[in-house]
C-alpha cells in the first residue's frame, strides 16, 4: 500500500521526475570534436563479456548488493554506477576494455541486477541510502581516493554521496549522460520530449505497459535488438514496478552540491543523447568548478557503450591525470 499510495502522489512527476544520470571530472578540453577515424573511435562493437568475479556486501540497512571487480586490487581505483533499471552489465566494456592498472568496481544497484529487491518505497525515496550503499562498497573494498563513473541515475547517487560524506575521500569524479535535477520544472526542461513521451509506461505497475515503456526506453540508447539492447531490456524487467516509481519520486536539485565539488570533475555526454539534453551536462559542468565537459558528436546517451574505444582512453586519460 506504501508504494501505492506514493504512486498516486507522485505520478504527476513522470513528466519531470526522469532525470535517469549521471557524474562528473576535469583534466583537458571544454568541448570535444570528433576524433580521427584512424585513431579507432567509431561505433563500438559487442564487447568481450568474461566473467567477472562478484560478491555479496551488506548495504545500507541489510540490503543485500552484488559487487563485481576487475583489474589489480590496490591499483588506481574506479568505481562505476550504473543507471536507472539497468545493471552493472552496462559497464562490460569498461571492465574488461580498461588496463589492469585500474582497480574496476561495479555493483548493482539496491533494487537492480543481482542485488536485494525490498519493496518498501522507504529503500528508495532516501537519499542517505544511496549514499550509504556507496561507501559500503568503498570501505568493504577499501578504496583509496576512488574516481566516481556515474551514468544516468548514477548520477544522482553520486550527488547523495557527496551531499553526505563529501568529497574529500574521493579522487575525482565522472558524470556520464547526467542531470542531477528530478521532479521539478527545472528537471523536466533537461529531457527530451522522446523520454517523457514513454515515461507514463516505464512506470507503469501493467505488465504490457511496462514492457513496452522498457523496450522504448532501451532503445533510446541501444541499437534496436543489438546485444546491448537485449541486456538492457532484460536487466530493466528485473526491477519491479514499484521500486522504479519509488525512485523517480524523490524531488532533487543537487546545484548546491555541484557547487561544493573540489575534485577534479569530467561530464561527458553525447551531442544526440534523446534522454538527457546536452543542456544538462552544460549546467553541471557550469556549476562544478573547473569542471571539464566533453561533448561526443554523434554519439547518444550511452558513450560508455557507443563508443567505449574512445570512453575509456579519455576516462583513462582523466584518471591518470588525477594527483
Amino acid at each position: 500500500m506504501r508504494a501505492l499510495r506514493i504512486q498516486t502522489r507522485h505520478f504527476r512527476f513522470f513528466t519531470t521526475a526522469v532525470a535517469m544520470i549521471g557524474c562528473d571530472g576535469a583534466f583537458a578540453a571544454s568541448t570535444a570534436s570528433e576524433p580521427p577515424r584512424d585513431r579507432g573511435y567509431s561505433i563500438a562493437p559487442t564487447p568481450q563479456r568474461s566473467t567477472v568475479p562478484s560478491q555479496k556486501i551488506v548495504g545500507a540497512g541489510g540490503v543485500m548488493l552484488s559487487v563485481y571487480e576487475a583489474g589489480t586490487p590496490g591499483a588506481r581505483p574506479i568505481v562505476f554506477i550504473h543507471g536507472f533499471s539497468q545493471s552493472f552489465m552496462t559497464w562490460d566494456a569498461q571492465l574488461s576494455g580498461l588496463s589492469d592498472s585500474f582497480h574496476r568496481i561495479a555493483y548493482d544497484l539496491r533494487g537492480h541486477g543481482a542485488s536485494d529487491k525490498p519493496l518498501d518505497a522507504d529503500r528508495y525515496t532516501n537519499s542517505s541510502l544511496w549514499a550509504d550503499d556507496l561507501a559500503a562498497v568503498i570501505q568493504t573494498h577499501n578504496l583509496q581516493r576512488p574516481v566516481l563513473v556515474g551514468w544516468s541515475y548514477g548520477g544522482y547517487v553520486i550527488a547523495d554521496y557527496v551531499r553526505k560524506f563529501g568529497d574529500a575521500g574521493l579522487g575525482g569524479l565522472v558524470f556520464v549522460g547526467v542531470s542531477t535535477k528530478n521532479g521539478t520544472s527545472d528537471a523536466a526542461s533537461f529531457l527530451t520530449d522522446d523520454v517523457l513521451a514513454i515515461f507514463g509506461n516505464v512506470l507503469s505497475t501493467d505488465v504490457r505497459a511496462s514492457m513496452n515503456g522498457s523496450r522504448a526506453l532501451a532503445a533510446l540508447f541501444a541499437r534496436d535488438r543489438s546485444d546491448e539492447w537485449e541486456i538492457a531490456f532484460g536487466s530493466a524487467m528485473m526491477v519491479p514496478p514499484q521500486i522504479r516509481i519509488a525512485m523517480f519520486s524523490r524531488v532533487l536539485d543537487n546545484d548546491d552540491v555541484l557547487a561544493s565539488i573540489r575534485v577534479p570533475t569530467l561530464v561527458v555526454h553525447g551531442r544526440n543523447d534523446r534522454v538527457v539534453k546536452v543542456t544538462a551536462a552544460q549546467h553541471t559542468a557550469n556549476m562544478v568548478p573547473r569542471a571539464t565537459l566533453l561533448v561526443y558528436p554523434g554519439v547518444g546517451h550511452a558513450p560508455h557503450l557507443e563508443v567505449a574505444t574512445r570512453f575509456n582512453h579519455d576516462l583513462a586519460e582523466f584518471v591518470r591525470s588525477i594527483r
